[in-house]
């Protein structure tokens, strides 16, 4: 456990070099500031605009951005070692390939947590500008929650990124797809009747703690409330859904990870 610890210190130290913990924390500020703007404009309508301020951040803006920001954290650690050939100075100590990867992969969750709780504080600066806030505390745990699921919903961008190894543009180009593809799915499996596309909304991470999201964003009184119902899914069904995804991945990272010539 020890060794592990300083392992993750030793990465945090290594993105530190790199002013990347600065870049995580300002791209967590780019979808509240756009938002926010809209708000004071009256592009939200007057009620509940908090509420909905919130909702279109961490709702929208987290579940589309995020990914993209731990895709590029991912690529950075795994290359590192690459990059400058270090590797095979890690296995002499010795430390396991095990090691190693749970490293980074706690390290990843250490930047969803701190991108999560931007986005939440910043819809909260942003409720304050519009002249009103509440329920601070809850916010802040739907925020957290939805930035654990997305870092492990992210997990199978981790095993594409290790096993092409390739450059960082491909690496970014993968980020970038597989967020879209999982965001596109987000709208379109909820309308769509199609078996197959039913099937991955219900499996896809973006859309499934979207269907969740659903359910502490949308108030039941709300005349749409009927037609989404449907739609909404427990928390204990994403998470289980999740968990089995990133379980799964993890291994596969840690096999796929360990093939590499040293």
């Amino acid at each position: 456990m020890r060794e592990l610890l300083r392992l993750v210190k030793c990465e945090l130290i290594k993105l530190k070099r790199k002013k990347f913990v600065t870049f995580v924390i300002m791209s967590a500020f780019l979808f509240p500031f756009i938002f926010t703007m809209l708000a004071l404009k009256g592009s939200l309508g007057n009620v509940g605009v908090y509420d909905k301020l919130f909702q279109a951040i961490v709702g929208y803006g987290q579940i589309l951005m995020l990914p993209i920001v731990l895709g590029i954290v991912a690529t950075m650690l795994f290359f590192m070692e690459r990059d400058h050939d270090t590797l095979k100075n890690l296995r002499t100590i010795p430390l396991s390939i095990l090691q190693i990867v749970t490293s980074k992969l706690i390290v990843l969750f250490i930047f969803g947590f701190i991108f999560s709780s931007a986005s939440a504080g910043s819809s909260i600066i942003g409720g304050w500008l519009l002249g009103g806030i509440n329920d601070v505390l809850y916010k802040f745990e739907v925020g957290a929650i939805i930035g654990l699921l997305l870092t492990a919903g992210t997990l199978p961008i981790v095993i594409a990124i290790v096993f092409f190894n390739r450059s960082y543009i491909i690496s970014i180009i993968i980020v970038l797809f597989y967020d879209i593809f999982n965001f596109a799915f987000i709208f379109v499996g909820l309308q769509s009747k199609i078996p197959i596309i039913k099937l991955l909304s219900s499996i896809l991470p973006s859309s499934i703690i979207y269907r969740w999201h659903l359910n502490v964003s949308v108030s039941p009184s709300a005349y749409y409330y009927s037609k989404i119902a449907p739609v909404m899914l427990p928390l204990s069904q994403v998470v289980i859904t999740i968990a089995i995804i990133a379980i799964l991945s993890y291994f596969a990272i840690v096999q796929i990870y360990r093939k590499r010539e040293v």
